[in-house]
């Protein structure tokens, strides 16, 4: 009686030892399960409204996104040139304009501006040019875009070729990669055609 009860014991005692060390193995290998890091994204960038609100630079007068915010710099005007940053905050970029007033230096202004595109961009073969005119406004214009990676992706000239030239240029505040930008590039880019085809001359 004693030799089965000691037999019958012991065979439960292996069979709750026998479960144990299985749970405990599957708890251990439940806890250091290893994961598979996920490709890094990028989050959705709301776009501003597109309203936009007039503005006077110089003889011009032009139309800016709403929720856009201009700055002068300190010294926003000299020897009739004028300066205005267009800011995007939720993008962290601005638009840098510069207005000058010709006098007949047209020529020598275009090549100067053209060099500075040139001279930003990466890659020269990336540089793309749109044109853009109206005849009625005498409004002639090129948009460059520029490889996302320069220090500035979009310039652009505006000029009716006898009272004024209007350089813009297109920088974000930190070193940013081409997908990450691509949505804020592509509203700030909107803004900017309609900028161009909104000026009117004051005169006219």
């Amino acid at each position: 009686m004693t030799e089965k009860y000691h037999k019958h014991s012991f065979g439960i005692i292996s069979l709750v030892l026998a479960l144990f060390i299985a749970g405990m193995i599957v708890i251990f290998t439940a806890c250091h399960n290893t994961t598979t890091p996920l490709p890094h994204g990028y989050f959705r960038i709301a776009p501003y409204p597109s309203t936009y609100k007039s503005y006077t630079l110089g003889d011009i007068n032009l139309q800016i996104n709403d929720s856009a915010r201009c700055t002068t710099p300190a010294t926003h005007t000299r020897d009739g040139v004028h300066w205005l940053n267009i800011q995007y905050p939720r993008y962290n970029a601005t638009i840098y304009l510069s207005y000058i007033p010709l006098t007949g230096n047209l020529d020598q202004l275009m090549n100067e501006s053209i060099e500075l595109v040139y001279r930003q961009n990466i890659n020269t073969e990336q540089v793309e040019a749109f044109a853009y005119e109206d005849i009625t406004k005498k409004l002639y214009a090129t948009l460059y875009t520029l490889s996302p990676e320069s220090a500035t992706p979009v310039q652009f000239i505006v000029t009716d070729s006898s009272e004024y030239l209007l350089r813009g240029a297109l920088y974000f505040d930190t070193p940013v990669k081409s997908d990450s930008i691509a949505p804020s590039l592509q509203y700030i880019e909107d803004d900017i055609i309609q900028l161009i085809e909104s000026i009117r001359h004051n005169t006219l």
